[in-house]
């Protein structure tokens, strides 16, 4: 990776690391990064790395943030800014940037999950976590360094979770146990892990356990947002109480489960071509 998001914001350029200092510039970098191809507006990201009080020169001190990132950028020709009337657009490679490499092994393994591929789904999941180094923007100071890190750090849990979906298909009840312990009191409020721990529990005989566990995340849902379970999580205890060893799932669940998949992916690729056209990417 030529462009590390997924942690402290980091820049190599022939396996050596590129020193971009000062706060400002940082941001301004991430932010293109994160919208890699796209053209962001001034204004745009004015909000994003002054917030609600901008100086009165904040159009001049957003230049001035660019002409440093073009010169860190120097010794990655490939790599270029380009200016537009309204904003600016980062040229780069997707594939060096860790968050783009993540979300294209995420929807890869999604769809080889959809097509019975389990193995080969776990290998790419696992891919994509080996990306995450530390917390996502860790060092980047901005207010939309905050909104982003949160959503990357919940796209991770959820790959996280879809991987653990995977182990239990497997049969790892009893390696998956601790581990999931551990999760859910670091995320108390995500209710996939939840789930998979109940599942868990219940294949390894611990059926006691498990119905103890959904009561305390149903206590803790109510407690930190007013809300009851989801459906998924409710049907899991309802499978517990049934003591059956996990909600039943039948042919027309998979092919649904396939069908709405494919249709994600066709529906990525319409947005990503719909992206290029508006940046000119795409000639006639």
């Amino acid at each position: 990776m030529r462009f590390q998001l997924l942690g402290p914001l980091a820049i190599e350029a022939n396996g050596r690391p590129l020193r971009l200092h000062g706060k400002r510039p940082r941001a301004v970098l991430a932010l293109l990064l994160l919208n890699p191809g796209a053209l962001v507006p001034v204004d745009r990201i004015i909000d994003a790395v002054w917030g609600d009080s901008p100086p009165r020169t904040v159009r001049t001190q957003v230049h001035a943030q660019i002409s440093v990132i073009r010169r860190c950028l120097l010794a990655l020709p490939d790599v270029e800014i380009r200016t537009h009337a309204t904003g600016y657009l980062l040229r780069a490679d997707p594939d060096t940037i860790d968050v783009v490499v993540f979300r294209e092994l995420a929807r890869r393994a999604g769809t080889l999950a959809a097509l019975g591929q389990p193995v080969a789904a776990a290998e790419a999941y696992r891919a994509a976590l080996g990306l995450h180094v530390g917390p996502p923007l860790g060092d980047v100071d901005a207010p939309f360094a905050r909104v982003e890190a949160a959503r990357l750090a919940e796209e991770r849990l959820g790959v996280l979770a879809e991987l653990t979906g995977l182990d239990l298909r497997a049969g790892r009840y009893h390696e998956l146990i601790p581990r999931l312990t551990s999760l859910v009191e670091q995320h108390p409020l995500h209710e996939p892990l939840w789930r998979h721990l109940l599942v868990a529990l219940h294949r390894a005989g611990r059926r006691s356990e498990a119905i103890a566990r959904y009561h305390r995340a149903r206590t803790l849902l109510r407690d930190e947002l007013g809300l009851d379970p989801g459906p998924e999580l409710t049907a899991t205890y309802r499978a517990l109480l049934s003591d059956d060893p996990a909600p039943p799932t039948g042919v027309r669940d998979d092919l649904l489960d396939r069908t709405l998949s494919r249709l994600a992916e066709v529906e990525r690729m319409l947005q990503d071509i719909r992206r290029q056209l508006e940046t000119g990417e795409l000639s006639h």
